[in-house]
């Protein structure tokens, strides 16, 4: 989105002001965190169930608990220094990477991408303990999960692969009270994974490739060789940096619908952008029909994807209108578009919402809700076009 004139913007300027400077960094052209579930069953040998059973037929030692103990990984941050591998754990890619095409989310298009097959391996101890925590049996198993991903890998750029938290779960129950005991239970490891691709730029100051100097300082040399030039991986702008959003809607509110036609109350639950960017923003609304005459019935709609492209941040009286388009779906199964508008100008708020078939024909229209119940807030965020820079001249 462009700049927006709404607000004005100043930067103090210090003795030691700001001037162009090339530096060298490391330049993230992808970045991926997930969550990697495996379940796994682990059998107890006929000699642990017994250890179990005789602790169990001693009152004082019961209730027994199964204990799973997962391999300490390093801090999420500092991101320097971070290993592949460590104590119990490893990350590893399996074969080499892959070209594809993949579609981009909301509608974008096509980009091209690299795609990727990462084998996330932990070893495990369970342990079996009393009341008093003693160790009546343990078992050490291996788990591992092969997962894809689809990154912006270009030629010329390295991949880091983390695991920043493993975590053990016992879901078939964790207590044991009575004989006899169970041969067997499931094991589920979760792997928290951080996955970024990078290169070592070079960088103007603010976030832009800066060039070499030319080679303009003379000496007595008569050979002459063309060196070719300096180029820098090819980026993927379509699949990262996501672009920030302009301002941020959230909150919860509620009143009557002012539609003639879709006449009953809406109740609208909104985080879009609460942290500046489009990433896990959602979206939902119930409508609660007051008029049962008219056929209609109650429905909850959610969104599904969000028009970046369509974002909109306009000055209102003192206030911000806030203006949003997307995909989503209702709890009857319908797949419609939306276009919402919300605006809080002081202790004035309203919202309105309209749902579209593929058609592009409104099936359904809130009119100007004037919020009754809760609160929604609009806040401006600010982004590189926000900012004006002195230059030294």
């Amino acid at each position: 989105m462009g700049h927006k004139p709404h607000k004005k913007r100043t930067v103090p300027t210090a003795t030691n002001s700001l001037q162009d400077e090339c530096i060298r960094v490391q330049k993230v052209y992808d970045w991926v965190t997930d969550q990697l579930s495996v379940k796994k069953e682990i059998e107890f040998t006929d000699e642990q169930i017994a250890l179990v059973e005789t602790a169990m037929e001693d009152p004082s030692r019961r209730p027994l608990r199964i204990v799973c103990n997962a391999p300490e990984t390093p801090p999420l941050f500092p991101l320097s220094g971070s290993e592949e591998e460590g104590e119990g754990f490893l990350c590893e890619q399996i074969g080499e990477k892959r070209d594809v095409s993949v579609a981009l989310p909301g509608g974008g298009g096509f980009a091209d991408a690299q795609l990727v097959d990462l084998l996330f391996t932990a070893d495990m101890q369970v342990m079996v303990v009393d009341r008093n925590g003693e160790i009546v049996t343990e078992v050490n198993c291996n788990t591992s999960v092969l997962e894809s991903f689809v990154l912006c890998f270009p030629n010329g750029t390295d991949l880091y692969v983390r695991i920043t938290k493993i975590i053990c779960r016992i879901p078939s129950g964790t207590v044991l009270l009575n004989c006899p005991s169970p041969t067997s239970f499931d094991l589920e490891v979760i792997f928290c994974v951080d996955i970024q691709v990078e290169a070592e730029v070079k960088l103007e100051v603010m976030a832009k490739f800066c060039s070499p100097r030319h080679n303009d300082l003379d000496y007595d040399d008569d050979d002459y060789h063309e060196c070719p030039p300096i180029e820098f991986p090819e980026q993927c702008p379509d699949i990262f940096p996501r672009p920030s959003c302009d301002c941020s809607l959230t909150g919860e509110a509620s009143g009557e619908c002012d539609a003639e036609e879709d006449a009953g109350k809406i109740t609208l639950y909104a985080d879009i952008c609460s942290d500046c960017s489009m990433t896990d923003s959602r979206m939902k609304f119930n409508y609660y029909d007051t008029d049962s005459s008219d056929g209609k019935r109650n429905f909850t709609y959610k969104a599904t994807g969000f028009d970046q492209n369509t974002l909109k941040c306009i000055e209102c009286g003192d206030g911000l209108k806030f203006i949003i388009e997307g995909t989503g779906v209702t709890s009857h199964g319908k797949h419609l578009d939306f276009k919402l508008a919300a605006v809080v100008d002081g202790e004035d708020q309203w919202f309105e919402v309209h749902l579209l078939n593929h058609r592009g024909e409104t099936v359904y229209n809130s009119g100007m809700v004037e919020v009754e119940d809760g609160e929604l807030e609009i806040d401006d965020c600010i982004n590189f076009d926000d900012l004006k820079y002195k230059k030294k001249h």
